[in-house]
């Protein structure tokens, strides 16, 4: 069975114990994914238009992309995990 694909956007980030909060939603629903505290600031940064003195890692892939004439059009997460579900 196909569930339907959503379109969210990154509401927030925050930081918290161990890493970043990411908030992602749309009008009906948000959600929270946490990654760790570098991957939470390159998203934030972008957010914010902030200039960087040298590209990351991801920024190297995306102007690789571009020139190659490649779009992401989407990104789909198919899978879900609670903290309890990777606890045991």
């Amino acid at each position: 069975m196909s569930k339907p694909v959503v379109e969210v956007q990154v509401r927030s980030v925050a930081a918290v114990s161990g890493g970043c909060a990411v908030f992602l939603g749309n009008e009906d629903k948000v959600f929270v994914m946490f990654v760790d505290q570098s991957v939470g600031a390159a998203i934030t940064m972008f957010m914010q238009g902030t200039q960087k003195e040298r590209p990351l890692t991801h920024d190297l892939l995306a102007n690789v992309l571009r020139a190659l004439g490649a779009k992401i059009d989407r990104v789909v997460v198919k899978t879900e995990q609670s903290d309890e579900e990777e606890e045991s």
